[in-house]
């Protein structure tokens, strides 16, 4: 590992990376924060499955059947990279831009150079996420196309209000738990949803020694709504520490729905600094799989006087050996390949 990972690094074992000027006794912190898409439960066949087809309807019903597919993991990927895409909704809205900002100056459907174009706007993006990839097409001349979208989608609105919100919400819930969610009857989807196809990852003797090691104070920060975490995890969240837990969906929307003006989005820290508030600590390792995760942890630190080591996972990603250089090129204090080799490097 030593030969991929740079002198930065040094090997501690198979799937595990610590940074050389990080001793490892350094990692015993009070609390330890963990993430849950992509960290604790993969979730390329919900998640990022709702995106595509979410983004492909509403393509379909603006340029055509053709634009259907128009959507990839690799897509998201880039977005995601830039460390200002944790909502799901924001990451299929700056895909949608894309291609209605290509084929602003198309008279045909040139879906695969528009996926080219969509990974150059991802390049432009920042930790601002859709408001830095509204900048960037403003910057080219289409702040029409930003203008019509929004328009049609309804975004950045509410479930109810926002068509895009709305639908993505019904695809990925289902039925059942769409109305659990919101208490309004679904239009779109009437079956079930993509969250049938979280993949647990990990495992109940992870959780347990993380529990032992850390006196309980063991929390989620989560993008994911509480009703989505519960649905995956289900007993083993009786693992976390649920007073500090946060789930930023649903933070999020009361938010909006009161018109606070405040951000609660990841990378803003203001969850991981929730969460270690109740917690009552001034130091945690932040595990998370996205570069807003990293993002968060470093500004808890810089900016707040806490005290955080992060750990990044790299193996749930769709392409590892691309979120893994992210990792050290952001300059993670250790990366490892699946969340229960915690277990293995504390």
């Amino acid at each position: 590992m030593q030969h991929r990972l740079g002198m930065k690094y040094r090997d501690i074992m198979d799937g595990i990376a610590i940074k050389n000027n990080i001793d490892q006794s350094s990692l015993n912190a009070d609390s330890i924060v963990l993430d849950c898409d992509g960290t604790l439960v993969r979730i390329n066949r919900s998640y990022n499955a709702c995106i595509v087809e979410t983004a492909g309807r509403i393509l379909s019903s603006m340029l055509g059947d053709e634009w259907k597919d128009f959507v990839d993991e690799q897509m998201i990927l880039a977005f995601r990279m830039s460390g200002g895409f944790n909502n799901d909704v924001d990451t299929t809205f700056a895909c949608i831009l894309a291609a209605l900002a290509y084929n602003d100056d198309s008279n045909h459907a040139d879906v695969d150079n528009a996926r080219i174009f969509a990974h150059e706007i991802a390049r432009h993006a920042d930790s601002r996420g859709v408001e830095s990839v509204e900048e960037y097409l403003a910057s080219i001349g289409k702040a029409h196309v930003v203008k019509a979208a929004r328009e049609y989608t309804g975004y950045p609105g509410l479930v109810g209000s926002s068509m895009l919100a709305t639908l993505f919400d019904e695809l990925f819930y289902g039925k059942e738990l769409f109305i659990a969610m919101h208490g309004i009857e679904p239009r779109f989807n009437h079956g079930r949803g993509f969250i049938e196809y979280d993949e647990v990852v990990v495992s109940k003797d992870c959780l347990s020694m993380l529990n032992e090691r850390f006196d309980g104070k063991v929390a989620i920060v989560s993008g994911r709504s509480r009703i989505a975490a519960e649905y995956a995890l289900r007993d083993l969240l009786g693992y976390f520490n649920l007073k500090a837990s946060v789930f930023i969906e649903d933070e999020d929307k009361y938010v909006k729905r009161n018109g606070l003006r405040m951000n609660v989005v990841k990378p803003n820290p203001y969850a991981l600094l929730k969460s270690m508030k109740v917690m009552n600590v001034n130091n945690a390792i932040v595990v998370g799989d996205s570069a807003e995760d990293l993002i968060m942890a470093r500004s808890a630190s810089n900016d707040h006087g806490y005290r955080t080591y992060f750990v990044g996972v790299y193996g749930t990603s769709i392409d590892a050996e691309k979120q893994k250089q992210m990792f050290i090129n952001m300059g993670s204090d250790a990366i490892i390949e699946n969340v229960n080799l915690l277990l293995r490097l504390l």
